[in-house]
């Protein structure tokens, strides 16, 4: 749906007041994580078509304004105003807002997910049917009004720092269960249970993440999570469009860039600390990811974020 085909005035006015604040706390365009409520993020975007890349952690996007693209692995997401994006699995992507000005920014609130909160919440829900599906990694729908008013009542604590510390954990939850209880909670739940394949693939995505820098045997990690290697394989392309390999190559690439913008590593040595062997290679695989060698773009990424440029995020 797009911003122009909202009508429900109710809706137009919780976004509008929680415009308000982001606004108030983002004049420009930069990020903001509260220090008031853990896991909370404003995001703000001026310009249109500016590409970036990150790996995505658990979380949900609630996108007040603008709109937004963003590809995992093959697949193109496109959302905008009032969407919920649901990250369920950490997960590499590339993205840009494609309808971003600094007269009309786009606009993000983030939300860390918890997965503690959320298997309990799972456990005190109807048992979900079946599902021969994975869950996605990725996964975005229309935000309904109990959804965005609860939204706007967390948002208002930001400045309200005694409230915050009771009134938060609260209303986290209730975002937590809204989600669970829309479609958008179906791959979470599939996620989060412990049987199934979709729980299976979690549990490998975060040995990937603990161990990226040594090499992968597929079928290794295929037996560590008590799945064949063909089911496997085509149930992780199924929840992160990409395959285990290429998930592996991702997780170091994203990582290298990270050790080179934060830590001010060189490319040679982030090459050998994320696992590579051939310099070479990894400029060369980089460079196929990034669009440019590694020196070049964390030049151009370092200067991004010196004038507020935002990194990352739904």
């Amino acid at each position: 749906m797009s911003d122009g085909e909202m009508t429900n005035p109710k809706i137009e006015q919780l976004n509008a007041s929680i415009k308000k604040v982001i606004l108030a706390h983002l004049p420009k365009a930069g990020t903001l994580d509260s220090q008031i409520i853990d896991g909370l993020r404003f995001i703000r975007r001026d310009e249109n078509n500016r590409e970036g890349a990150a790996m995505a952690e658990p979380s949900l996007g609630f996108v007040i304004q603008g709109q937004k693209k963003t590809f995992v692995g093959g697949k193109e997401y496109f959302y905008g105003k009032n969407h919920c994006v649901v990250i369920g699995v950490d997960v590499p992507t590339s993205y840009c807002a494609t309808k971003a000005t600094k007269a009309e920014p786009f606009l993000t609130v983030s939300l860390r997910l918890d997965r503690v909160l959320l298997v309990e919440l799972i456990g005190q829900l109807p048992p979900q049917s079946e599902s021969i599906r994975a869950g996605s990694a990725m996964t975005v729908g229309q935000m309904d009004e109990t959804l965005l008013e609860a939204l706007w009542r967390l948002v208002q604590l930001v400045d309200r720092p005694d409230e915050a510390a009771v009134l938060a954990p609260m209303i986290i939850r209730e975002i937590h269960f809204r989600v669970l209880m829309t479609p958008l909670g179906d791959s979470l739940r599939r996620f989060c249970e412990r049987a199934g394949s979709s729980s299976q693939i979690a549990r490998a995505i975060v040995w990937l993440r603990q161990n990226y820098r040594s090499s992968l045997s597929v079928s290794e990690l295929a037996d560590h999570v008590h799945m064949g290697v063909s089911t496997f394989h085509r149930r992780f392309k199924e929840a992160t469009n990409m395959t285990p390999l290429q998930y592996h190559k991702l997780l170091r690439l994203h990582e290298a860039k990270r050790l080179m913008i934060s830590e001010n590593m060189d490319a040679t040595t982030a090459c050998y600390v994320v696992g590579y062997e051939s310099p070479s290679q990894f400029s060369r695989e980089y460079k196929r990811e990034f669009g440019q060698p590694p020196y070049r773009d964390v030049k151009r990424q370092k200067s991004l974020r010196k004038n507020g440029f935002v990194l990352g995020g739904a």
